[in-house]
């Protein structure tokens, strides 16, 4: 165990009757810790220190201040003095400290002892202050004096760093040594002709560094007078603001840009913030959803979005939220000002940055109008799998439901029919009133098709005049008959006796039906297709207006 090289007693015995701040410190790593301080030093503290670190004791201007003395100290192995200053109940004191090292085998010790140069506390804190601003102005901006000629005479550290010029080179010389020749005379001849009336001036100035390239400055030039009034030097503070005004310029680009992009594009363009309240919205909102600017800032942009789409929205912030997917692509159903909608192709993109150490988030909507191109689209959909001439599904369609439908009928473990319907002399139509009458004519009978089954069974055109029915959850089959089925057959072909008028004529065709039963008669599409058309077939061969099981058939 080491001890220190003086005690408490010994150090209270010599110190404590001086009128001078004694501290005794002991480094510890990178600082040093009180070990005593003398009755004296209890002026400076409003606890005792012993035991604590400079940092714990002072801020850090002043901290720093002292451990680089006490280090040079050490590093020297000498004493070393210097002036700072301190406040002590209310009053601000510049001392004067003058440190000593002391080193034995396993430790470094400072015996730091400080008087006061300075009592009035006036003076104390003006120089205080100006020490103060000076450092601050020397560490932050560039310091030039040139006397009434424009001769430079002294700059500081910064100047010479940032211009690339040395002191010895600039002194005697004008700033024409650091022109960059950006500026038209006119400028610097307004300039002259404030600071000359004693007026100070401020401006932006592009300079040149001495090795060509440039650099911006904010700068102020302060004229200095004598006690009778004449101006004898001129003071240039200059704070280099070469990368705020390439941030500006580059800010102005990009907001240029984007603002002729927005402004200029029919796609609704919007920024919301993380809970979905709109920050901005293009014109084209204007003139696509007929709202005004100011209706939709700050309101919640979702509410733009209708019912229809609302579990795209759903699935958008579920989708959002999981990790690396920033942009997801969707079609969004929007509300217009008048209550109508439109479809947009929409892309949402997350923009997530850091603000004053917080998380913030930003969704980017770009929306493109495709209501026509949806319209078209969901009719080229309609004609793949409708009729053309009735509306009604055609055979790609009853391919696709039939699969869903053994599906179900399998796991339910009912019954699916299959009446398979053509016309009886249909033919004859065409022959005599025409192939116009002939679609006329078909085209009433897909409707009372559906009117004789009350729109409650699913009716496909397979072509000319061959339709399928399909009744699913058929519970009565027993025996190759089912009256469920019957029931259904018997109201086409009542219907069908009624008959319809086109342009005064009188219809009142007959039909033949193909019967076929899922699974008795086929556990396939394909199967059941096939069987109903063989008992259709038999039921043509009985005559007109017939049905036909196929139970019966291959009885």
């Amino acid at each position: 165990m080491s001890y220190p090289i003086i005690t408490k007693e010994q150090f209270h015995l010599l110190y404590d009757l001086t009128d001078e701040y004694v501290f005794f410190m002991r480094q510890e790593e990178n600082t040093f810790v009180y070990e005593y301080i003398n009755k004296k030093a209890e002026e400076v503290f409003t606890e005792n220190p012993r035991g604590k670190r400079l940092e714990q004791c002072f801020n850090d201007f002043h901290c720093k201040t002292i451990l680089y003395y006490y280090n040079r100290a050490h590093t020297l192995k000498q004493a070393v003095s210097y002036q700072d200053h301190h406040c002590v109940k209310g009053a601000t004191f510049v001392n004067e400290t003058s440190v000593i090292p002391i080193i034995d085998e396993d430790n470094v010790y400072i015996l730091a002892t400080t008087k006061e140069v300075i009592k009035t506390k006036e003076l104390q804190e003006s120089t205080y202050i100006l020490e103060s601003y000076r450092k601050g102005v020397n560490d932050a901006a560039l310091v030039a004096m040139t006397n009434e000629d424009g001769m430079i005479v002294m700059v500081n550290e910064l100047f010479e760093t940032t211009s690339k010029f040395r002191k010895e080179e600039l002194i005697g010389k004008s700033f024409w040594m650091i022109n960059s020749n950006y500026h038209e005379e006119r400028f610097f001849e307004q300039m002259w002709e404030t600071i000359r009336k004693g007026d100070i001036w401020r401006g932006q100035i592009r300079n040149r560094t001495k090795y060509g390239s440039f650099y911006w400055v904010d700068a102020t030039i302060i004229p200095i007078t004598n006690y009778t009034g004449k101006i004898e030097k001129y003071l240039t503070i200059q704070f280099d603001n070469t990368e705020k005004k390439r941030i500006m310029t580059e800010l102005r680009n990009i907001e240029r840009s984007f603002k002729l992009i927005t402004e200029h594009s029919n796609d609704l363009i919007a920024i919301t913030d993380e809970e979905g309240y709109l920050l901005y919205s293009s014109p084209s909102h204007e003139a696509i959803l007929n709202y005004e600017k100011e209706e939709l800032l700050g309101t919640y942009y979702l509410q733009l979005i209708a019912k229809e789409s609302t579990y795209l929205i759903e699935n958008m912030e579920m989708s959002l939220n999981q990790e690396k997917n920033n942009k997801i692509r969707t079609e969004l159903l929007l509300k217009t000002k008048d209550g109508s909608t439109i479809w947009t192709d929409t892309t949402i993109t997350t923009v997530q940055s850091t603000v004053d150490d917080q998380e913030e988030k930003w969704f980017v909507f770009v929306s493109r109008e495709i209501t026509e191109k949806r319209a078209l689209e969901e009719q080229l959909k309609f004609l793949a799998f409708h009729d053309s001439l009735t509306g009604l599904p055609n055979r790609r369609m009853f391919y696709e439901n039939m699969l869903e439908a053994i599906r179900l009928a399998s796991e339910k473990n009912t019954n699916i029919g299959l009446l398979y319907i053509d016309g009886d002399n249909f033919k004859e139509v065409n022959d005599q009133f025409g192939h116009d009458m002939g679609d006329r004519f078909l085209k009433h009978f897909a409707e009372k098709l559906e009117q004789s089954i009350q729109q409650q069974y699913k009716i496909y055109r397979f072509g000319g005049d061959e339709f399928i029915i399909v009744i699913e959850q058929i519970n009565d089959y027993m025996d190759g008959k089912s009256v469920m089925l019957e029931s259904i057959i018997q109201s086409i072909q009542d219907t069908f006796k009624i008959g319809w008028m086109i342009d005064a004529i009188h219809f009142t065709p007959t039909i033949s039906i193909g019967v076929s039963i899922f699974p008795h008669d086929g556990s396939t599409i394909n199967e059941l297709l096939e069987n109903a058309d063989l008992a259709l077939y038999e039921a043509k061969k009985l005559g007109k207006n017939n049905f036909v099981y196929t139970s019966a058939v291959h009885t």
